[in-house]
């Protein structure tokens, strides 16, 4: 076995400090959540955590960063692969829907919507908008390629894309407040498919 490098093993423990904060995050929101929560889970010394992290915001966000451009990257593979925009748009709207009705309890979406409301300095709201943005665009993405595919009209399609982000994360809310049945989420969702500009 080939022995790591410095560097190696320092992005590898990073890596390490990074999933062990997701499984606590995900366990117990934001706001309940403390280094010595994410030192536990990680089996990493106070003193190691720091040179990596000085506070539990900063493992939140790199937790929510390495998130988004895993399933950026996992959605362009799943075009690439299967190359039908209906298929497409019927895994996009699989994923949503297990999240939606079986994933919440298990997911960051408490925490992240914790940590939304508890952080209103400039540069956390430029951090939330780019969280909406990077949504924004893996919808605009499945679009794009509904265009490609000559499936869907070319027309200025960005309006749309926002409107099916407000609407996902409308659900969301509900799902994480009170709850939303499956006809709710496929009512929604039929609603989507019947304002997508088909040739």
């Amino acid at each position: 076995m080939a022995t790591l490098t410095n560097d190696e093993r320092k992005k590898q423990k990073r890596e390490t400090i990074i999933t062990s904060g997701r499984r606590v995050f995900q366990q117990k929101g934001f706001l309940d959540v403390t280094m010595k929560d994410i030192i536990e889970e990680a089996n990493i010394s106070r003193g190691g955590i720091y040179l990596y992290f000085h506070s539990v915001d900063e493992v939140f966000v790199a937790v929510l960063n390495k998130r988004n451009s895993h399933s950026l990257e996992e959605f362009q593979q799943d075009i690439v692969s299967k190359n039908d925009f209906d298929l497409v748009l019927q895994d996009y709207f699989d994923g949503q829907r297990d999240r939606l009705l079986s994933g919440l309890n298990d997911s960051l979406l408490r925490a992240v919507y914790e940590y939304y409301f508890t952080h209103k300095r400039p540069e956390d709201q430029t951090f939330q908008a780019e969280q909406f943005a990077m949504i924004k665009q893996t919808i605009t993405t499945v679009l794009d390629f509904g265009v490609q595919q000559h499936v869907l009209q070319d027309t200025d399609l960005e309006p749309l894309a926002e409107h099916i982000m407000f609407l996902i994360e409308g659900l969301s809310v509900l799902a994480l407040t009170s709850g939303v049945t499956s006809e709710q989420v496929a009512h929604q969702f039929d609603l989507i498919e019947s304002m997508l500009p088909r040739v």
